[in-house]
């Protein structure tokens, strides 16, 4: 495959991985990822300037992708630690109603 194509090609993932992310389905995006991975790894040096302009919009996706999985696992662990808290405080009061 030529590198042009490779490029448009990890675009159109780069593009897909947005919209999962933006609908926070985690595992699609990953998955588009994962197959994305291989597009990015076999780009050679020596681009072009217009296949620059894409790679970068590519990197800057991925910064923003990665930003907003941060923030979800975040949030998901502070949900988490609430909802443990939660359960402690239900199990201790339940106990000394025992007592």
């Amino acid at each position: 495959m030529n590198q042009q194509r490779l490029i448009e090609d990890a675009w159109a993932l780069t593009e897909a991985i947005e919209l999962a992310v933006g609908k926070e389905d985690w595992e699609h995006a990953a998955g588009l990822a994962e197959a994305r991975s291989p597009m990015l790894m076999s780009l050679q040096a020596g681009q072009p300037a217009d296949a620059l302009i894409l790679i970068r919009k590519i990197q800057a996706s991925m910064d923003a992708v990665a930003a907003r999985a941060r923030d979800a696992q975040t949030t998901l662990s502070a949900t988490y630690r609430r909802s443990m808290d939660g359960a402690k405080a239900a199990s201790q009061y339940h106990q000394a109603a025992r007592l």
